[in-house]
């Protein structure tokens, strides 16, 4: 299963809605991980330098007493702080996080989500650099979707890969997918959507004149090649228990998040690249469509041996 040790939490020292913070503790203490926060901040203008220590400061005093807060009301066992604090002021946010992550060796990067505005749905700009190009996994938490009870959790996959570093991908998103919806004790949804990219070609196309029946069978035979491959996948993968599988026809950047939608997603599990060791490609456009589509939190793995555009 997906294990992670080495967690960055990044934050921006505001005293706010503190789910994010404790859902990084939660992942730090089931996976017996290393955690640490990173508080990405705007710098002090030069004429105002008297107030950078208190201002740093005060920063690190909120994000401790957050902390400190919620080990209390959940009875955390350790006594002091297991998170240590550094702070990244001005510059750009996205490169001083990636930075970070890359100079530590981070394999999981959890933040909230930029807020939207109300009633939009996608995530802001620098979410978007985050998931194009930070080299490790990615949890970005919307507070409006918390993980409690019975929280739904849902992975999107594609079987209809080839390359040994895709199908890898896959079996890490079901395993993923599977340990976050145990943590909450929640059944897994795994969607994966599949069409006849043909059919709106050759449906009633008066000059090429195909029987229904001749189409029909060509569509059911994708229908079957595409939900055994799946399961050979899920079965590839080790996962057990209760698992709801939908089994979409149409597009999935449609399908998933209407999905999400209907079926009320915490949180979705997908991979955002289709191809790793190449700078600059760094997510593909349907994954785009549908991150750009989608209410909940989301955790985005990319293929092992990724290589960030930003060094």
């Amino acid at each position: 299963m997906q294990k992670f040790k080495n967690i960055l939490y990044v934050d921006h020292g505001l005293d706010k809605d503190r789910d994010s913070i404790l859902r990084v503790l939660e992942l730090a203490e089931r996976n017996n991980a290393r955690l640490k926060g990173l508080i990405v901040c705007p710098a002090l203008p030069p004429d105002m330098a008297e107030y950078h220590e208190a201002y740093h400061q005060s920063l690190i005093n909120t994000l401790q007493t957050g902390v400190r807060e919620l080990q209390s009301m959940r009875h955390y066992d350790a006594p002091t702080l297991p998170i240590s604090i550094e702070i990244a002021s001005g510059g750009n946010p996205a490169i001083n996080i990636i930075h970070a992550i890359t100079e530590h060796d981070h394999d999981l990067l959890v933040k909230d989500a930029e807020p939207l505005e109300t009633g939009n749905k996608g995530f802001k700009a620098l979410d978007m650099k985050l998931l194009r190009k930070c080299p490790c996994p990615v949890w970005l938490n919307r507070h409006t979707h918390q993980l409690e009870h019975n929280g739904r959790v849902a992975v999107a996959i594609d079987p209809m890969v080839t390359e040994p570093e895709q199908v890898e991908l896959a079996i890490r998103l079901l395993q993923l997918g599977h340990s976050i919806a145990d943590n909450y004790d929640s059944n897994l949804h795994i969607v994966s959507c599949w069409n006849f990219e043909m059919e709106n070609y050759l449906r009633h196309h008066v000059w090429i004149n195909i029987e229904d029946d001749v189409l029909d069978e060509q569509i059911e035979t994708t229908r079957i090649k595409h939900r055994a491959t799946l399961d050979s996948l899920i079965h590839q993968s080790g996962i057990g228990g209760k698992m709801v599988i939908h089994h979409l026809h149409g597009s999935a950047d449609e399908q998933i998040p209407a999905l999400v939608n209907v079926e009320q997603v915490d949180v979705l599990v997908m991979g955002t690249v289709a191809r790793s060791g190449i700078k600059g490609l760094v997510i593909g456009n349907t994954a785009e469509n549908i991150v750009q589509s989608i209410p909940c939190s989301l955790v985005a793995l990319k293929p092992r041996g990724f290589i960030s555009p930003i060094t």
